[in-house]
């Protein structure tokens, strides 16, 4: 099923198997890879609908497409109908094509719900159904969402929000598994992604509405575990395709082969070669590529003693040296993780959860400095 294409109004997905817009992540060079590994449709990462009249270096770097890319999704959020519709129309006017538009209502980060964005949207199940509305009639590519199951644990509001997001024309529905409130460790209430499906499905009658899973899927079995305990028709990739993105052809070829250290090697000096070429060579673009390192290095031997040293590099030419070198230590047909789930146990490091929580990321703004 999720090796099935499917309609996004006139958009044609190649299957269900798509990649989350990750803040800090999901540039060009990410998805390049992400895409050549099978994902079905990536997305630039969270846009904020206010801060779209402003431009920056940042902003360029964000809302670019890269040549090689078949389709593209973008993200935003934006607290209000009448500024997300403006968000959305002055995205569509900039030399970026994309071709299917998410509004997030699920982002739990601190400045972005106080904004009144994100999940704190949910709050609200008919101002819900107004922004993606004014989105819609503001733009003519297909606009989809992605929402959690509610703001907080005692108030889960997904049936209500799904009625309304359905009623109102979403293309598609994302249902991440669990409420603003939750950490990463709480675990994914797979129950209530099905109650949100159900009413989503009750209120569209005979209209096809996608229904996409979302949390905790970090491989091929869990991912299997998202569709049975759900009944969605496709799953969405998160934190699980960090220094990862063989994930999606596991999925969508139905293994649980990690990559050898050959095979890891050629991916990650591919996905450094797209790096460099689209950031140039330098010291800037070796600190953006840093946190990449430190995902894929994991799983090997000696790969805590390799973090420490590559966290320190200090241009792309350096991160190839030190990869080279590091693989030349490890026999060719070595698998990464012995154990096929050790990827979806380990806890070693998550610099995603850092990143997301210690530091409050979750979306660029675009404000004029």
């Amino acid at each position: 099923m999720l090796n099935t294409a499917f309609q996004l109004g006139n958009l044609k997905v190649p299957n269900g198997v798509l990649l989350a817009p990750l803040a800090g992540v999901s540039d060009v060079p990410f998805r390049r890879v992400c895409q050549e590994l099978g994902a079905g449709l990536t997305y630039i990462e969270m846009l904020s609908a206010a801060g779209m009249p402003h431009n920056n270096r940042k902003a360029g770097e964000l809302i670019a497409r890269g040549a090689a890319e078949p389709i593209l999704g973008a993200q935003m959020t934006g607290a209000k109908p009448e500024i997300m519709a403006l968000g959305a129309k002055i995205l569509m006017e900039k030399d970026l094509v994309v071709d299917t538009l998410d509004i997030n209502m699920g982002c739990p980060v601190k400045k972005i719900v106080g904004r009144g964005c994100g999940s704190a949207i949910v709050k609200d199940p008919k101002l819900a159904g107004e922004i993606l509305q004014a989105t819609r009639e503001a733009i003519d590519i297909p606009v989809t969402t992605k929402i959690r199951l509610g703001f907080t644990k005692m108030n889960q509001t997904v049936e209500e929000v799904c009625a309304e997001l359905v009623s109102a024309g979403t293309e598609m529905l994302v249902i991440h598994g669990r409420t603003r409130d939750c950490g990463y460790s709480d675990p994914v209430q797979y129950d209530r992604i099905k109650d949100g499906f159900e009413a989503a499905r009750s209120a569209a009658g005979e209209r096809k509405v996608h229904m996409i899973g979302n949390g905790n899927v970090f491989d091929l079995k869990t991912a299997r575990e998202m569709v049975d305990k759900t009944g969605c028709d496709g799953i969405m990739i998160s934190r699980g395709c960090l220094g990862n993105p063989w994930i999606f052809d596991q999925i969508l070829n139905d293994h649980e082969l990690q990559p050898t250290v050959n095979e890891w090697l050629e991916v990650v000096l591919r996905h450094t070669e797209y790096h460099r070429e689209f950031y140039t060579e330098g010291h800037y673009a070796a600190i953006r590529f840093r946190k990449h390192l430190l995902w894929y290095v994991s799983g090997f031997p000696g790969s805590r003693a390799l973090r420490n040293e590559i966290s320190q590099v200090n241009s792309m030419a350096e991160v190839r040296e030190r990869l080279l070198r590091y693989a030349e230590s490890l026999p060719g047909e070595l698998r990464r993780y012995g154990d096929p789930h050790e990827f979806a146990k380990t806890g070693e490091y998550d610099p995603k959860n850092e990143m997301d929580r210690d530091h409050d990321r979750g979306v660029e703004h675009y404000e004029e400095s």
